[in-house]
């Protein structure tokens, strides 16, 4: 060692910046599909609640209404199949994303 060493050295310091950005870069792109799916998860959590809300609604008032509502930029909208009560159905949509439904039969 070197009588007046008091740190690393320009070497040593690139090494471990190197090795510090090889690692962020394996998990970046990880990093970003994950998030990306739990935004997928989050509208369809809502969506379910919204088709909650809807079902207790019809079972307590006996009307079978369909309705929609906006919520954080994404359009829900509930929709009765089947001669109103059978099926109730919540359809959203967002723009980055593709048209998705959620529903529930009264047979389940």
């Amino acid at each position: 060692m070197y009588k007046n060493s008091k740190g690393f050295s320009l070497p040593e310091t690139l090494v471990a910046f190197s090795c510090i950005l090889m690692i962020a870069g394996m998990f970046i792109p990880f990093l970003i599909h994950y998030a990306s799916q739990l935004k997928g998860l989050q509208y369809e959590v809502e969506a379910l609640k919204f088709l909650e809300e809807g079902v207790e609604k019809a079972i307590v008032s006996h009307e079978y209404v369909d309705h929609s509502r906006i919520y954080r930029g994404v359009r829900y909208e509930l929709d009765w199949k089947g001669g109103g009560n059978e099926e109730a159905c919540v359809h959203y949509q967002k723009r980055d994303i593709g048209p998705n439904e959620v529903c529930i039969s009264m047979g389940e």
